[in-house]
Order: C-alpha cells, then sequence, then structure tokens
C-alpha cells in the first residue's frame, strides 16, 4: 500500500487485511448483482413470444399476369424486380414492340374469382331501392293493404283531433315512395296519462283508432253533420219544384 493509503487506512482503524476483505466482499456483490440482472434478461427474451414459421405478406387482392420482370420466390411468396432482364432490355436498345413494355405477357390483370362485380342495371336497381345517403338509405317499403290505410290515416290526421292543428300536405293524395314507419316511445312521467296498455295497442294504427271509444263517437258525429248539411240543400232545391219560364209559346 502507498503512504497516502496507510494513512487513510491508520485514521479509520483499518489494516491492510482489513481492507482486502471489503473489497473481496464488495466484488461478490458485484458479481451477484450482475447474475440477476442476466437471469432477469434471459427470463425477458424467454418469454417473448416465438417467430412466426410462415412470413406474413401483404395481399392486396390484384392479380397479374405471367411477367419476365418479376420473380416470385416460392418459399417466401415476394416478389421481386428482375434488374438483371431490365438492363439487358435497356443496354441492347430495342424498340417498345420487343423491350421492357413487350415483356409482359397479360396486358390486363387477371380478374379476381372471389369478387363479384356488379352490372349497370344491377346498380341502377340498387340505387332505386333507397332514397340516398342524405336520407341514411331509407329503403321503400312493401304497400300492403294494412300500410297503405296507415299513410291515408296519417295524411288526414288534421280530422282525427278537433283541438289540434296540423299543416296541410303539399301530396296528401299521393302515397310517398320512401318512408317508414315507428312507433312513439312515452317517457316515464307520461307511464298513466298517454301511455297505452298491452290490451290497448293494436297491430297497426286503424285498428287502435277503431278500438278508441272517444274517437270512434267523434267520427260518427262527424260523419253524421256532413249529412246533414248535404242533405238539407238537397231537401231545399228539391221543395222549390221545377222552374217556370215567363211567357209563352205562341203557335200558328
Amino acid at each position: 500500500m502507498s503512504s497516502l493509503e496507510t494513512e487513510h487506512a491508520s485514521v479509520f482503524g483499518l489494516n491492510d487485511s482489513a481492507l482486502e476483505g471489503l473489497l473481496s466482499q464488495a466484488r461478490e456483490t458485484m458479481a451477484q448483482k450482475n447474475k440477476a440482472a442476466e437471469a432477469a434478461a434471459k427470463k425477458h427474451e424467454s418469454s417473448k413470444p416465438a417467430a412466426l414459421a410462415v412470413s406474413l405478406r401483404f395481399d392486396a387482392g390484384v392479380r397479374m399476369g405471367s411477367s419476365e420482370l418479376l420473380q416470385t420466390d416460392e418459399t417466401t411468396g415476394m416478389t421481386r424486380l428482375n434488374t438483371e432482364r431490365v438492363y439487358d432490355e435497356m443496354a441492347s436498345g430495342s424498340t417498345s414492340g420487343s423491350g421492357v413494355d413487350a415483356i409482359v405477357s397479360g396486358s390486363k390483370a387477371a380478374a379476381d374469382p372471389t369478387v363479384k362485380y356488379k352490372s349497370r342495371k344491377e346498380i341502377t336497381d340498387d340505387k332505386s331501392k333507397h332514397a340516398g345517403k342524405k336520407w341514411f338509405g331509407m329503403k321503400a317499403p312493401v304497400l300492403t293493404p294494412e300500410l297503405k290505410n296507415d299513410v291515408r290515416v296519417l295524411q288526414l290526421r288534421n280530422v282525427l283531433d278537433p283541438k289540434r292543428f296540423y299543416k296541410k300536405d303539399a301530396g296528401t293524395k299521393k302515397i310517398p315512395k320512401y318512408f317508414e314507419m315507428g312507433t312513439i316511445i312515452e317517457g316515464p312521467t307520461e307511464f298513466y296519462s298517454a301511455r297505452l296498455t298491452k290490451k290497448e295497442r293494436k297491430t297497426n294504427l286503424v285498428d287502435e283508432l277503431l278500438a278508441d271509444k272517444q274517437a270512434r263517437d267523434y267520427f260518427k258525429r262527424k260523419v253524421g253533420e256532413i249529412h246533414t248539411k248535404n242533405n238539407s240543400g238537397l231537401r231545399g232545391r228539391r221543395s222549390q219544384g221545377p222552374k217556370k219560364f215567363k211567357g209563352g209559346s205562341s203557335k200558328k
């Protein structure tokens, strides 16, 4: 040991053998830490998933024709450009008829057999089945007699409730081509005031109106008023009798 180390050892009350023991203990501690770090690294490597035996490749769905410019590896399925053939064709100075442009035997890509392409007629028919993207693809329903009656009732909704005003539709007599029927779901506050029970709820709107006694009484009264009004005018015209013309015709 040097004189400086001897002075430090004497200050702390340590001799040469004690210092050697401390150094050896520090070396053992460092070796144990290194072994623990290596074991943790090996454990992390072993926990990783094993590499796939089959190489992954992207399939764009395009089937190219046979070409001498492309080389496909049968094991990996990867396609690469045959640069030697391209350089040979460019160095030979051949024309476009027999050069690089003419090497590709297939002028068009082969059609994918798994993809079914639609004709123009099929595309037009599909467009006529719905109202378009602006109406969120609303489809044209099948007009059954029940559905047609429900639409007529909705178009004449201004006569259903005398205390409610509805704006008159421009095309009341015409049934729209694209429409959908929905059911109003009452809120929890209308459970007793506006909710229909299972017994009162019918399959269509017309049956619900016919089952409502208040609505039937209102319809009966309105129909009676209309008949009375029409018949009263007719009776007045009949009571007057045939019209008489003034003056007579002279016979010669």
